[in-house]
């Protein structure tokens, strides 16, 4: 507890600068595409635990879950940690996470559940040693990464199939595609994702022909000569530039048939195993406060900066969740609920990472996805929550 309350301080205390690189990455209002590799239906593309029990089903002969007795389990498990993946942005599933605790959805369920706001390289460090049971994890590259380094950790849901990440040049520019980025400079933040180098190759780009420069997080360098194009998140820096009166475009990684995904809800291997329905429940409050949100998406963002204090940007944030609501929207599975994942899902990354080499050893997907408790939730596109099914 002491660790995980020191690092909360530690991020409190950066809160203000961090807060700048928030207002910076405010979300684009634009429409997103209907992806392409999200699947047309359920039968072609099952979920891995769709033919495993529930790992905390605890329902009678009659089939109707024992809410007493999952409340009663659940309370074994004492206080949960979750750490979030950028601090109290209003992003998915942290968003969930802190309105689900707001409205009581946890305490519904016998869980006692503290908010860690943090950022998810840490998150995945502490969430693999046990400091936190559960963490956000920005994308399921990141998850599959941490587990090929021994991190002991799997992906218990997918908020959208389709990732935020894109290219982003200036209107004027002469490049429209990745293989006009030759001969010229690429800005990144911190290090360079896997996704955008296996655009390049399947564009047809040589990749030692591609500047690839650290430049940080304010999207104004694209108007400079230090770059050609950035990488930025198809929800954030877009708004920024336009916002400012630039005019930009985007270069969209799904065009060229690299897949990505956001908001993954990654948990702690132990804990779960030791307490299944607690797992569960976890992520039943979470995928409740969804249902909340997407209806008030202005009180969820209300909530968020009460959380925050001071520094928050309401309008931007507001515009960064209405944007990731209609992602997540647009890429959900017909027929199954918000979170659903599949094998297809994780395998697509795996081997993404191994093409570009950007994990040290090969994994599985069942050694970074567990299936089951988000298939045990819901019943069709509804969720069951208490003595709703009875």
């Amino acid at each position: 507890m002491d660790i995980r309350r020191q690092l909360g301080k530690r991020l409190a205390t950066g809160g203000r600068y961090l807060w700048g690189v928030l207002i910076l990455m405010t979300l684009v209002s634009c429409s997103p595409r209907e992806p392409a590799d999200v699947p047309a239906g359920a039968s072609a593309d099952r979920p891995s635990a769709g033919v495993l029990p529930s790992p905390g089903a605890m329902q009678g002969k009659t089939g109707v879950i024992d809410w007493p007795a999952r409340i009663a389990e659940n309370r074994k498990a004492g206080t949960i940690s979750y750490m979030t993946g950028f601090l109290y942005a209003s992003s998915s599933p942290d968003v969930n996470a802190v309105v689900a605790d707001e409205l009581g959805y946890f305490g519904e369920l016998g869980l006692d559940v503290e908010i860690i706001p943090g950022i998810d390289p840490d998150g995945m460090k502490m969430l693999s040693s046990g400091q936190v049971q559960f963490a956000s994890a920005g994308s399921a590259s990141l998850v599959i990464q941490a587990v090929a380094n021994d991190a002991e950790m799997k992906g218990i849901a997918l908020m959208s199939q389709v990732g935020l990440g894109a290219l982003m040049v200036m209107a004027d520019s002469d490049i429209w595609t990745p293989r006009d980025l030759e001969d010229k400079t690429v800005g990144y933040k911190g290090a360079m994702p896997a996704h955008f180098k296996a655009m390049f190759s399947r564009a047809g780009a040589n990749l030692s022909r591609i500047n690839m420069v650290n430049v940080g997080f304010d999207p104004t360098i694209l108007n400079t000569d230090a770059v050609d194009a950035i990488t930025v998140f198809k929800s954030n820096e877009p708004f920024v530039m336009r916002s400012l009166g630039y005019e930009v475009r985007l270069i969209d990684p799904i065009d060229y048939g690299v897949p990505t995904s956001f908001g993954v809800v990654a948990g702690n291997v132990k804990f779960m195993e030791s307490h299944p329905t607690a797992a569960e429940d976890f992520l039943r409050a979470l995928l409740k406060a969804h249902e909340f949100i997407a209806a008030h998406p202005d009180e969820a963002v209300d909530i968020m900066a009460r959380r925050a204090g001071d520094g928050y940007n309401v309008a931007t944030e507001r515009n960064r969740l209405l944007a990731e609501l209609e992602i997540m929207d647009r890429a959900r599975m017909p027929g199954f609920g918000i979170g659903w994942m599949t094998e297809s899902h994780w395998q697509r990354e795996i081997d993404l990472l191994a093409d570009t080499e950007a994990i040290s050893r090969s994994v599985s997907v069942p050694e970074v996805m567990d299936s089951r408790y988000i298939a045990s939730l819901y019943r069709g596109e509804k969720l069951i929550w208490i003595d709703e099914d009875s």
